[in-house]
């Protein structure tokens, strides 16, 4: 049993990558490195050589683990009849964050010896449960399966740097991989940054800003301007929702990409490799929930903030009832062509002071990872592949990201996609679906694992462009409405990105993904006490009487933390991010 370094196999993996890209160009580059993967997996298939011939006749219930799901229960509507059509299987979704108590769930399920069929879990976890004895070992079968094994460099690599597997052994898929390379970012938007309505926003005139105390005040306009939306429903600038914590406020962890850190436990990582405490007073936590306070201090939040969950926000953002938006595809739920002629679909609206932390596309994967429990038998097992590995293929990657042709998409002369007008509003409206295609709601149907083994900025052999729909060409030329117009007019830059680039406001970091030491004991327990602290002060804190009473909860928060150990979590942590900051040093060399 061994663990192999995970820097040697990155700086060779780069090696490699390196000399593909020098001698090609562009998506050419991707599909040489997908090709010689595909030819190195080939390699060590198993001796019997080719996939496990399986039988439809008879029809399965996968259950899936999966850490990902906002649903539970089985796959409906026209994503379940694909399953049901092609394999004749079943999916049955368990989901730790819809549960009610996701660790209680996790725990029961693991000492029983069977989390699922299908376990999505995130890294660490993953390496608890292969040592554990939970997970299969594929790796004499996956170089059988075509389409995972254009993805063996990524797979082989992140199994090499777990702790206690063997070479060739395969336990974990890493999620959201692609073939582009390792340093590739081909978003036009940042993973997190201010957006508006572009109608209110000007409608005010546009005013600039130069630090977040403008734009809340912008925000407080805008409020005072629109109180409600068009149906006379309370809108708030900003709205909050609790089911996505954990260690600490997601909602706040977002905004801490605006000041060039990122949330990692108890420590930030910082664009700059540098690593400090969550409880630093000069980190970006405290600015990001300093920010929430001051826009609650200005009547600017939601009130049912602190009670409802993400689908009550999901519905609100869908009435234009939230007039903030951090999540770079949250304003899919609002911004449509249609909407864009009318000069309403929301947009990046610069803050000079903001330089954000933005990772490059998850080509090593995005922390999670997709395996098989070691409780199924051989049947199940060689369906299971044959669904993964569909899940991984040209075909299952169109479903997942572009769903149903006809209804939802439609091919051009020169094989390209264009969204139909239902597809351009399937996550802004109730898209009916034909009964023979599964009927029902669209989003009801949709893919309900929400989870992917290919990273939707993975290009489509049969487009030649990604399967993304935001970066289609149909798509961008169909979005220049009268709101980009006047945006890129205004701001001289073709889309977000562009402008960011240009003025020094994006800070790019590899996007390393690694089988972290899980907690001990010890470490657990703290993690558990101090993260129930830092959520339940940071909420508090949100809507603290006046800057007194928030700066004596911080305060107080801190000096509860240390009594509980803080300080070793820290350490805990910082030793462990450090692998992280080392690789992303190695991958720039």
């Amino acid at each position: 049993m061994k663990k192999r370094s995970y820097l040697a196999l990155l700086l060779a993996s780069m090696m490699t990558v390196s000399v593909v890209l020098t001698g090609c160009g562009g998506s050419s580059a991707g599909s040489a490195a997908g090709t010689d993967s595909a030819s190195q997996a080939e390699s060590s298939a198993s001796a019997e050589g080719g996939a496990d011939e399986v039988s439809h006749d008879e029809e399965m219930t996968i259950e899936i683990y999966d850490v990902a799901a906002n649903y539970q229960g089985e796959q409906t509507g026209w994503f379940g009849k694909v399953l049901k059509d092609k394999f004749n299987i079943k999916l049955n979704i368990i989901a730790p964050q819809v549960s009610g108590d996701a660790n209680s769930l996790y725990q029961t399920r693991t000492a029983s010896g069977n989390l699922g069929d299908i376990v999505i879990l995130d890294n660490a976890d993953m390496q608890d449960c292969v040592d554990a004895g939970l997970i299969v070992d594929i790796g004499d079968v996956i170089g059988s399966y075509e389409n995972l094994s254009k993805y063996s460099e990524q797979i082989n690599q992140f199994n090499g740097s777990m702790d206690g597997v063997e070479d060739g052994s395969i336990y974990a898929i890493p999620c959201q991989m692609n073939t582009n390379g390792p340093t590739a970012f081909m978003g036009i938007t940042a993973d997190s940054a201010p957006k508006l309505p572009w109608d209110y926003y000007t409608e005010l005139g546009s005013p600039e800003m130069k630090t977040i105390d403008d734009l809340l005040q912008v925000l407080a306009d805008m409020q005072a301007a629109h109180p409600t939306n068009e149906a006379g429903d309370p809108a708030y600038a900003i709205s909050m929702w609790k089911d996505w914590d954990g260690t600490s406020i997601a909602n706040v962890q977002q905004l801490c990409y605006w000041f060039g850190q990122e949330v990692k436990d108890s420590v930030l990582l910082g664009s700059d490799n540098s690593i400090t405490p969550l409880t630093d007073k000069e980190g970006s936590y405290y600015k990001a929930l300093q920010f929430f306070y001051k826009a609650n201090q200005m009547g600017l939040v939601d009130p049912d903030s602190a009670t409802q969950d993400w689908n009550a926000v999901n519905s609100k953002m869908k009435e234009k009832r939230v007039y903030l938006h951090w999540y770079n595809w949250s304003v899919d739920f609002w911004n449509t062509p249609e909407h864009g002629e009318n000069r309403e679909n929301y947009m990046y609206t610069p803050v000079e002071e903001l330089h954000f932390y933005q990772k490059a596309d998850p080509y090593y994967g995005d922390g999670r990872v997709f395996g098989i429990g070691s409780g199924v038998d051989e049947e199940k097992k060689a369906r299971i592949l044959e669904f993964l590995d569909w899940y991984a293929s040209p075909e299952g990657l169109t479903y997942q990201h572009d769903s149903i042709e006809g209804l939802i998409y439609t091919v051009n002369e020169d094989g390209t996609y264009t969204l139909t007008e239902d597809g351009a509003k399937r996550f802004t409206a109730d898209i009916q679906v034909p009964e023979e295609l599964g009927g029902g709601l669209w989003s009801d149907g949709n893919d309900q694992i929400n989870q992917w083994i290919v990273h939707g900025r993975e290009v489509n052999p049969t487009t030649g462009e990604p399967y993304d729909a935001t970066l289609w060409s149909s798509t961008i030329e169909n979005n220049q409405t009268a709101t980009t117009k006047e945006w890129s007019e205004k701001y001289g830059a073709e889309n977000e990105v562009d402008y960011m680039r240009q003025n020094g406001q994006l800070e790019m970091v590899a996007n390393i993904n690694i089988p972290l030491p899980s907690d001990t004991t010890d470490i657990a327990l703290i993690r558990s006490q101090c993260g129930d602290l830092v959520c339940d002060t940071s909420w508090r804190m949100a809507f603290a009487a006046d800057d007194a009473e928030f700066e004596q909860m911080w305060d107080d928060m801190c000096t509860q933390l240390e009594g509980l150990g803080w300080s070793e979590l820290v350490a805990f942590d910082t030793e462990k991010q450090q692998v992280i900051v080392d690789a992303r040093i190695a991958s720039e060399q």
